[in-house]
């Protein structure tokens, strides 16, 4: 298992590892307030001794969970703290992990138009279109021995661009739509699934100022819900955590 998946997996368990440990306390103290610490104590017998002197359960089980929240948010902030901002050079690959995988993604073209479509349905750009084509590749030399070669649906992306003053640009939805119109079925979205060794170019519409420069692709991935992704570890969307991005060549 390389690092990085090395690295996905353990924010995961250590997530999962401290909620259930939380849950069990809570479930434990409220236990307590309903049957009494006195009568606890007598049923855990030397258990209860040994463990917790045999008094004051309550607030001794309060405080586990006190202090791995603690830990864990010390290890969140500081995965967090240690993570560069990076922007790579065209050609390079941005990787996610699938646990099991990686799925790389990188800027194969970049064209400008200050058009978009046919006649019947064509767009105007204020400033310019930025057709800005994102490879996806699956990294078979990432896989499990055992997995297989069973096709693979990526998860959704949020894809954007930001400039040097840190103004963020979504994909232009009419831009998009006509490219579309345009391409019919050649046009390949970012979901389409790929077995171990496939890739595809997916071409993303954004409508940006005419005299952009030093211009950048953030492609993040967010988790479902979107806050639980600011606290597992090591994720990009982790509070603090610094973003890989694309160069968009000028």
């Amino acid at each position: 298992m390389e690092l990085k998946q090395a690295m996905a997996v353990f924010g995961v368990l250590a997530f999962l590892g401290t909620f259930a440990v939380v849950v069990f306390s809570g479930t434990a103290i409220l236990a307590l307030r309903l049957i009494g610490e006195e009568r606890a104590s007598r049923w855990t017998g030397h258990a209860s001794v040994w463990l917790f002197g045999g008094r004051g359960l309550t607030r001794k089980i309060a405080v586990i969970p006190m202090v791995l929240l603690a830990g864990y948010a010390t290890v969140l902030l500081a995965a967090s703290v240690a993570s560069s901002e990076r922007a790579l050079p065209p050609g390079e690959e941005k990787y996610f992990c699938e646990i099991d995988c990686h799925l790389a993604y990188s800027v194969a073209t970049v064209e400008k138009t200050k058009t978009l479509g046919s006649a019947a349905d064509q767009q105007a750009a204020s400033g310019t279109f930025y057709i800005v084509a994102v490879r996806t590749r699956f990294d078979e030399r990432t896989i499990s021995p055992h997995r297989g070669d069973a096709p693979l649906v990526p998860s959704p992306r949020i894809v954007t661009v930001e400039d040097p003053a840190g103004h963020s640009y979504s994909i232009s939805q009419e831009g998009q739509q006509a490219l579309q119109n345009s391409l019919g079925s050649q046009w390949t979205p970012l979901t389409q699934p790929l077995r171990p060794g496939d890739w595809y170019s997916t071409q993303l519409v954004f409508e940006l100022p005419s005299n952009a420069r030093g211009l950048k692709l953030l492609i993040a991935s967010p988790a479902e819900p979107e806050w639980l992704g600011r606290i597992i570890i090591g994720e990009e969307a982790s509070i603090f955590h610094k973003k890989v991005y694309l160069q968009i060549p000028d």
